[in-house]
């Protein structure tokens, strides 16, 4: 199950891409008595391996330990006439960390590298994993990858990577692949905010963030939530977002900018909040203007 997120709204105003392309005709639409078409394929494609770690004692000779992998991914097939392997190589270098290997591939050799604790242990295969913690001890990874928006202006992919690997709690994070379908482009920062804006963007989430809970200032947000918003720094990293509706969304993952128990924390910011920090075109992106 995924971590518990917190979603702030911005109410006043206050990793690069991959790859890029031209699409001239990608939004090609079959017209019918007014009626405008676009193509939309989506396969969900799904693999998982079960695994016994023989000679593995980590948690005595009694207790036996298991590990898991899988993978489910949405995969795009069609937006309309757009060409997707711009987008599809975006997935798998975020997934499996190369685009140079097929999917089909990729998926496979991720559930036979499942994450063990002993490495001269030996990898037996199984039907499933006991769920009694009391024989059992069960490590766990596994990458799921979401459609979040579909049209013929743009798409929103969520990456998400789980992994437990035997201490206190689990890992997990998510990272979004924003893809303008008519200019065949995976979406960067550099293509939502204007030049020499970010420390303007930075200062519109904090102050969305104090707002959010009822605070004036930074040490009051940092005690009242656990929240540090002096990292909050994009000079050194670049914001990870996603497109939803009017907002662009900002997303930051535990231990960010806050403890592991509050969890992802989410800022959407409205696209009237981003007047003269946001491009102009993002505007239209989004089918607001």
């Amino acid at each position: 199950m995924k971590g518990k997120k917190l979603v702030v709204v911005a109410l006043s105003a206050t990793v690069m891409a991959a790859c890029s392309g031209n699409n001239d005709a990608s939004v090609a639409k079959e017209e019918s008595n007014g009626v405008n078409n676009f193509e939309i394929s989506i396969v969900e494609k799904s693999l998982k391996g079960n695994y016994l770690c023989v000679g593995d004692t980590t948690f005595g000779t009694e207790v036996k330990l298991y590990t898991t992998a899988g993978a489910t991914l949405q995969w795009p097939r069609q937006l309309g006439n757009a060409d997707v392997k711009c987008l599809q190589d975006t997935l798998l270098a975020r997934c499996f960390g190369s685009d140079t290997i097929a999917v089909d591939e990729a998926m496979r050799r991720f559930v036979a590298e499942p994450v063990t604790m002993d490495d001269d242990a030996e990898l037996q295969a199984v039907d499933s994993v006991p769920a009694n913690l009391a024989v059992a001890r069960v490590l766990e990874q596994m990458i799921d990858v979401r459609a979040m928006s579909l049209n013929s202006r743009y798409a929103t992919f969520e990456v998400y990577h789980y992994m437990y690997g035997g201490g206190a709690h689990p890992v997990y994070s998510s990272s979004f692949v924003n893809y303008d379908v008519q200019r065949g482009k995976v979406l960067g920062i550099g293509d939502i905010v204007m030049p020499d804006k970010t420390d303007d963007l930075a200062t519109l989430i904090k102050s969305s963030l104090r707002e959010r809970f009822g605070v004036t200032t930074d040490k009051q947000l940092q005690d009242k939530s656990g929240i540090n918003v002096e990292a909050i720094d994009y000079a050194l990293q670049s914001p990870t977002f996603y497109l939803e509706g009017c907002n662009v969304v900002f997303y930051f993952n535990p231990y960010e900018i806050g403890p592991w128990a509050i969890g992802a924390v989410e800022v959407p910011v409205p696209v009237y909040a981003l007047d003269g920090i946001m491009l102009p075109e993002v505007g239209k992106l989004l089918g607001c203007q």
